[in-house]
């Protein structure tokens, strides 16, 4: 059954349902000044406005560009206000943070998210607050991030070692490749090895993910949530999903507990930290938070770890070295100050990288976040009570998404918007920390993206190495890069990428 057909039965299903609440209902609501949007159907409102297939935040960049910077669509019966300027984002993000600071209650933080328990979808509050202290503190900590800087040598060696052993004339698929080293890198921190069922449990990470967007159904109907759920059949592979999580992160949690429990037995208490699994147990058995961080909540912040920090951080890389193939003026200069950098070197670790301070490496890279953030469309918020923006009445329960890519590539607050231009960003005065709203790929204000860092020095890494190591070039005859988009939130390659990898051989003296 095609995915058309399955969603010409859920809206059929929804225009039933909700038209006989209305009637049911009855009664006229005060017309309020909200932002202007799309033409509406009943029941379903603008839904037919975001069809199948079509890239979502491309096609609400479209409606901004005739309804305004803020405007709202009705999605069923949720209101979804859209903020696709910087200084609406900024209004959203700083000026009335504490008013959007929440999430709404998706139905999968509810079941795959342990009843919203984790990061992403817990509800703004002491909770959230006390959560998001610890995972700062000790998870998401700079010094954490450092401290796991082997494994990413590691990882990132390997990765050199499969491409070099390839004939230069045949392909490497970078796509499979940057992804699998993600999952890995990850594992293997939150883990300590890579898991022999991880493909399945990377494979249900991503379906959840998926089901995670807001844009299902079942969410887009609260009154029939559970209905819509188990008619749509989106419950039922949820609770498959959370099964499947569920059982793999508890086999986990026992392992390590028998780990650390047999080290302290022999004295050695003082090694027994040595991946995010152990620390959120020792996190667990110290207490002292203001809740109980038992087992399920782990498991919620390992879940956060997975979908935050492998498919962004492998398709950023993605992204990366199709621009820069298709930008040879950016990947000869970048090239030669990475080998100038390492010359004579058989590897490249991330000590070497902070020693040399490659600044054009870090400009290449905010240039590839500002053309390819990993969340064109940045996790929704919900309003906590009604307010005011820019004249506008915003209704409590509204959600609100920040389009980050839209923002990005308009030409208002950009030069030469489509271009890859790195140089954009060496005066410094825009940085992707949170202040500069025309550029905000991770976020801004309370529920800005917490874990950043992980993949950035993943990504540094990779790039550095594979450009040290090897001249890339498109495959026997290809000739363009095919830069067009999967469908999907999450704004993937159509294609994968296929490149062809030649050795570089340092010499005795520097050419570059």
């Amino acid at each position: 059954m095609t995915n058309e057909w399955l969603l010409l039965q859920s809206l059929l299903l929804a225009v039933v349902a909700v038209a006989v609440l209305q009637l049911v209902k009855g009664g006229v609501s005060p017309r309020l000044r909200t932002p202007p949007g799309p033409w509406k159907l009943p029941v379903i409102g603008s839904m037919h406005h975001l069809r199948v297939n079509v890239l979502p935040h491309r096609a609400l960049r479209d409606m901004a560009s005739v309804h305004g910077p803020l405007m709202m669509l009705q999605l069923g019966e949720t209101a979804l206000v859209v903020a696709t300027s910087k200084e609406m984002a900024c209004a959203v993000l700083k000026t009335h943070d504490a008013n959007f600071a929440t999430r709404p209650k998706l139905l999968a933080g509810e079941i795959v998210g342990y009843d919203w328990s984790n990061i992403l979808f817990s509800p703004s509050g002491d909770y959230w607050r006390k959560l998001r202290q610890i995972c700062a503190a000790e998870i998401l900590s700079p010094k954490r991030v450092r401290s796991f800087r082997y494994i990413r040598d590691d990882e990132v060696t390997m990765r050199v070692e499969e491409i070099r052993a390839a004939a230069p004339s045949t392909p490497v698929n970078l796509s499979v490749l940057f992804h699998s080293m993600a999952n890995s890198i990850v594992s293997r921190a939150a883990f300590g090895k890579k898991r022999d069922n991880g493909s399945e449990f990377m494979a249900a990470i991503k379906t959840a993910i998926g089901l995670s967007s807001g844009f299902n159904i079942p969410d887009l109907f609260p009154t029939w949530t559970t209905m819509l759920a188990t008619v749509t059949g989106m419950k039922r592979r949820l609770q498959g999903i959370h099964e499947t999580v569920d059982a793999i992160l508890q086999e986990i949690i026992d392992e390590r507990k028998g780990v650390r429990d047999e080290k302290i037995r022999n004295g050695g208490d003082e090694n027994v930290e040595e991946n995010i699994v152990d620390v959120l147990l020792a996190l667990q058995e110290k207490g002292g938070f203001g809740f109980h961080l038992d087992n399920n909540k782990i498991k919620a912040i390992i879940f956060d770890m997975f979908a935050g920090g492998t498919g962004t951080s492998g398709s950023a890389m993605e992204w990366a070295m199709s621009e820069l193939m298709l930008n040879p003026a950016v990947m000869k200069k970048l090239q030669g100050q990475i080998r100038e950098a390492f010359h004579g070197k058989a590897i490249v670790t991330e000590s070497d990288l902070q020693a040399s301070n490659l600044r054009y490496l870090n400009l290449v890279i905010k240039e590839v976040l500002h053309l390819h953030p990993p969340a064109p469309l940045l996790a929704p918020r919900e309003s906590i009570s009604t307010c005011e923006l820019e004249g506008y009445t915003i209704p409590a329960k509204s959600r609100v998404i920040i389009n980050a890519w839209a923002i990005g590539r308009d030409p208002k607050y950009w030069n030469d918007v489509e271009e890859f231009k790195p140089e954009r960003f060496e005066d410094g005065t825009i940085d992707f920390t949170g202040s500069s709203y025309e550029f905000i790929p991770f976020g801004s204000g309370r529920r800005m993206c917490p874990g950043f860092n992980y993949g950035l020095a993943t990504m540094e890494l990779t790039l550095a190495s594979l450009l040290y190591h090897f001249d890339w070039s498109l495959p026997e005859g290809v000739n363009v890069v095919d830069m067009e988009e999967a469908p999907g939130l999450g704004v993937r390659r159509r294609s994968p990428l296929l490149l062809c990898a030649t050795p570089f051989i340092p010499t005795a003296v520097s050419t570059y």
